[in-house]
């Protein structure tokens, strides 16, 4: 009996449309790409303004870095958000209680429609600053310290639509959701760590990249 023959992947050119053996194709910024057609892709790519390289040069940001810009956009954001929470809260205790009577305690409707007002307004000052910085500067100050940016796949800058899905993605469904935010942080974290692209999985769910804006791999 004669051995099997090897069982070959055929995957179409995402340009073209012709299937090629699997070998013949190479990916670029997650599209697969025939020889015939890559000299092409890439000089739209690049005249699209696609940080002024081709994919196959862009150097990405990893779990460190990516790290440290949050947290230093977290530094930026918390010291006004807690001197705002040290004025405005003890004024709102003492504006609950009730008239005439200093010793008791605050209304409990009022506390809790101060704490929601607390933190609605959080999140809408959170959501304003980073997409607008996203649309205008494709960075957040976390990430222009660190000397990173945020495009496409393709090089494209940011739309509207990518700017607040990339935010949602993150502080709602990521990291917004008690207990499955222990699970999804981990896993994007994961993510991030083993992808040659260093896509989190609000990068994959965007198609984004965090690349750095000098060097090239």
């Amino acid at each position: 009996m004669s051995p099997e023959a090897p069982v070959q992947i055929v995957l179409a050119c995402s340009q073209c449309g012709r299937t090629f053996a699997q070998s013949d194709l190479v990916q670029i910024a997650g599209d697969l790409v025939c020889a015939d057609c890559k000299p092409a892709f890439l000089s739209r790519m690049m005249a699209s303004g696609a940080a002024g390289a081709s994919p196959l040069a862009w150097r990405y940001g990893g779990f460190w870095i990516r790290f440290g810009a949050r947290f230093i956009d977290g530094l930026i954001f918390m010291v006004p958000i807690l001197i705002f929470a040290a004025l405005l809260i003890p004024n709102m205790i003492r504006a609950g209680r009730q008239a005439g009577n200093p010793a008791s305690a605050p209304n409990p409707a009022f506390a809790a429609f101060g704490v929601i007002f607390f933190f609605l307004a959080f999140f809408l000052a959170g959501g304003c600053y980073e997409i607008l910085m996203l649309k205008y500067r494709s960075a957040t100050l976390g990430k222009m310290a660190c000397g990173l940016k945020v495009i496409r796949s393709d090089g494209r800058t940011l739309s509207w639509g990518v700017c607040f899905g990339r935010f949602f993605m993150w502080n709602v469904v990521t990291s917004g959701i008690p207990y499955i935010n222990t699970v999804l942080m981990l896993v994007s974290g994961i993510m991030l760590g083993v992808d040659d692209e260093k896509r989190a999985l609000h990068d994959r769910v965007c198609d984004t990249r965090v690349i750095y804006k000098q060097g090239v791999a």
